[in-house]
């Protein structure tokens, strides 16, 4: 099955659906109009970037090229996890949850990558860097969620934490009702996905593999693989994450340090 290719103007012409959304946000003056085009034209030329990059790097496909492009991928994923969660950019968070996630990603793409799928080469380009980058836009997704609801949580509930200490808990027995409810409000969106997919939506690789000429049934194969891989590594990163971090923004005392916080 051949691929219709998309020429220039063609993909131009696609620019012109936004007029619609454009004049709804202007009409109920929601001031959202210039973040759109921002978020269009940046959107536009870091894909184009991309694409050009991944040309580039699928042609060579050297493991430690992949390797190093999947790091920066983190880095840029760190450091969106922090300011999107409304913390602040400190180096008691920026390492543990780059840690996180890349201890988290390098785990789900060994299992995946080499154990499921056995690919030819090890962290084969065409395959280890968009499915790195599914599973991690969700763990970014899952990351803000679970950190912010964490850490504002037990900000809002400072009492009942030092009332769990005041009665003989240890600090991870005290955080345990705090971690629960960061695990499962970062779970829950994966979760809705997973039991909805299908009949509701038909994902993006699904799609993409269909209209590139893969057999339906080879594209659900890698989907149920993607959706095992994404709750797995956004699970394990959320984690891993608070784990990692709570080991940082505490004092001896058990009193989480207030500088991580962005003053309201």
């Amino acid at each position: 099955m051949d691929i219709i290719d998309l020429s220039w103007w063609q993909l131009s012409i696609g620019f012109l659906i936004l007029i619609i959304p454009a004049a709804i946000l202007w009409w109920f003056k929601t001031g959202l109009n210039k973040q759109l085009a921002i978020a269009t034209i940046r959107m536009t030329l870091q894909l184009l970037f991309v694409g050009y990059y991944l040309e580039y790097l699928f042609e060579y496909d050297s493991a430690w090229v992949n390797t190093a492009w999947i790091m920066i991928m983190v880095v840029v994923a760190d450091f969106a996890t922090i300011d999107r969660s409304d913390l602040n950019r400190t180096w008691s968070l920026i390492l543990p949850i780059f840690g996180a996630t890349f201890f988290g990603i390098i785990l789900i793409n060994l299992f995946f990558l080499e154990l499921v799928i056995q690919l030819r080469t090890f962290l084969e380009a065409q395959y280890a860097i968009p499915i790195t980058g599914m599973v991690l836009g969700n763990c970014l997704r899952s990351n803000v969620i679970g950190i912010n609801d964490f850490y504002y949580n037990l900000k809002d509930n400072k009492e009942r934490y030092q009332f769990f200490l005041a009665c003989g808990a240890t600090r991870n027995e005290a955080l345990y009702p705090f971690f629960r409810q960061a695990l499962q409000k970062s779970a829950n969106p994966t979760l809705a996905s997973m039991a909805t997919i299908g009949l509701v939506s038909l994902p993006g690789m699904m799609t993409g593999q269909i209209l590139s000429g893969s057999s339906p049934m080879t594209a659900i194969q890698y989907q149920i693989m993607i959706m095992l891989a994404i709750f797995s590594g956004t699970i394990l990163s959320v984690y891993l994450a608070i784990l990692f971090s709570n080991r940082f923004v505490f004092f001896e005392s058990d009193m989480i340090d207030p500088s991580i916080f962005k003053k309201s």
